[in-house]
Parts: structure tokens; sequence; C-alpha cells
């Protein structure tokens, strides 16, 4: 599906309709209120993941992170590769087989879903944890090494588990389904859609086409607000997610469903965007620190130590050339 990545159109007066999420102080007293996640039993009849359910490789637009106003001296560098992706796709990560077996996994994961109050109304977080299907899923080497060439680096499983995989659950009804004005404490972040314009009114993925330190607030009319055009069922967005603020639309009619998948990568660890706040506003103090620690944990070779504490595989700069 190699479309343009971005519109300027539908969706935008809405979005500035949206506040914006809790920030500084604000996010601390969230923090003190937050839910950890729901730990509910794992699905009794799910479909077994499969390696086949990887889509082949297709030609991505992209937009460099240069072209929202980051200088060259800000982008992350490793043995000559340079970290500038700011988004890619909309593309096909699964075959249509895959897609259909992943919407009925996540169907089945609603009712495991909370209220998240400010940013997202309606969602699951730790989805991997409670979903076999999901938690192969991102660990299967072949996901991640689509995933990697996409974005021009290794990707491993986060290990922030909480956080890495989140379902997000839109319908018509009352406030459920719009995202407010944010930024990521994620840097790679990959958003399946489930559902198509056909299914939903509303929930129009938007963002900032600017750096994060010029966002002008959710009411302004500037004409970086961008749409991006990704309403095809099992479309995937790559955002770099802690660069770009962004937003959902609210759904006024239908149902939405999104997952949305966190990745990282070992080799800018040092440089990983999360802050413990940021995280704790999410999940609650007790529940975020032992991921925290996690993150923080010294490391020798980055590759395989973070490899072992994601339960995941190895991916280096070798494997994408």
């Amino acid at each position: 599906m190699p479309t343009a990545p971005t519109s300027t159109g539908s969706g935008r007066s809405s979005a500035h309709d949206l506040r914006q999420a809790p920030d500084g102080f604000r996010k601390v007293l969230k923090a003190l209120r937050a839910r950890p996640p729901v730990r509910s039993a794992r699905l009794p009849a799910e479909p077994p993941w499969r390696s086949r359910f990887v889509a082949s490789g297709t030609d991505v637009p992209r937009t460099s992170l240069q072209e929202f106003g980051y200088r060259t001296g800000e982008l992350r560098r490793h043995e000559g590769r340079v970290d500038d992706t700011a988004i890619a796709g909309p593309w096909r990560v699964l075959t249509d087989e895959g897609l259909e077996c992943l919407t009925a996994v996540c169907g089945q994961l609603e009712g495991a879903a909370q209220d998240a109050g400010f940013t997202a109304t309606r969602r699951l977080r730790a989805a991997d944890l409670l979903s076999p299907f999901i938690g192969n899923m991102i660990r299967d080497r072949g996901f991640l090494l689509a995933c990697s060439r996409l974005v021009g680096i290794p990707l491993i499983p986060h290990p922030l588990r909480l956080p890495t995989a989140q379902v997000n659950y839109g319908d018509g009804r009352g406030r459920q389904g719009g995202v407010h004005w944010h930024r990521d404490g994620m840097d790679y972040v990959f958003t399946i859609q489930l559902s198509g314009y056909e299914d939903y009114d509303g929930g129009r993925f938007t963002y900032f086409r600017g750096r994060t330190d010029e966002f002008p607030g959710p009411v302004s009319g500037d004409s970086r607000f961008r749409t991006a055009d990704c309403g095809e069922r099992g479309a995937t967005l790559f955002l770099h997610g802690s660069r770009i603020f962004h937003a959902v639309t609210p759904v006024t009619k239908g149902r939405r469903v999104t997952l949305v998948i966190s990745l990282f990568c070992p080799y800018f660890a040092r440089q990983d965007s999360n802050t413990f706040w940021h995280l704790a506003a999410d999940d609650g103090i007790a529940a975020t620190v032992p991921g925290w620690l996690r993150l923080k944990w010294p490391v020798r070779n980055p590759a395989v130590d973070f490899g072992l504490r994601s339960a995941g595989p190895v991916i280096t700069w070798g494997d994408l050339r």
C-alpha cells in the first residue's frame, strides 16, 4: 500500500478540540492515582502464532526527523547509521491470515481493558503478557527484522514489559476512542490498524509536523497539523513517538481497534527517552519500578544483554546489511 504517508485534510479541526495530556507536576499527580494493568488469566482458545504471518517487504514512504526540524547533531548515530526516521508507512507487516488471527485475539482481550482517563479512554496494557499470540509475534525474529529494516536500526522487544504491547478500543459511545495530544516515552512505536475507515467515523491519527519544543498547543491553527493516511485494515504506521506530538480524534460512530507495539534499540539504551514519571503516570509507581530497574541495569553487550532481558532474539547492525 505505498501511498503518500500523510495528508493535511480530514480530521484536523477535530484534533484541535482535543486537550493536551498531563505534563510536569500534573504527571506526578496522575502517577499517584494510576492503577496497574489488569493481569487476568490467559485466553483459553487462541490461534497459534506462525512466522509465515509476517508479510514480505514493500516500498514504504518515509519522512525524516530532519524534515520535522531536528538538527543533524541531535540525531543518534552508531557505526555510520543515523536514527533519522520520523514516520514510515502505512505498510503491511502482517499477511491477511495473520491479521485475521490478531484481530480475533484482540477482540477476546477486550474484557480486560481499562478506562485510561486522560490519554486514551479504553485500553489494555501489557497485552503480550496475557496473550501468547501477541507475545510470540513481537518476539518473532522475522517480525522484528521487518520492523528494524523499515526504521533502519536494530529493534527488539522493549525491556519495559507493561507498555510494550497495548490494545486501544474506541467506539462512538461517550468520549471513548480519542487520544489527547501527547508524545510518547517510547521511541519506536508501531500502530497496527485492526479496523478500517469503513468500520467507524472519526478516529483519525493526527500529528504535529515539527519539533516537540515547537508544539503550539492543541487549539492552534498552525498549518503543520497533519493527518496520517492509515485507514485500511492491517495498515501499520511507524512513529518516532518521543519526538512527535500526536493524537487521535474521537470515534463518533462505529468501532476502532488498534494494537500499539513499542520496540527498543539496545545500542541507544543510554539515550532512551523514557522517564520514570512518564511511565508511572500510566501504570502507577509500584508497577513501574521493576521494569525501570531492568531498563537502567548496566550492560556490557547491548544487543545480547537486552535481548535476554526482553526474552526475545538478538538483532544486530549486521542483520540489517
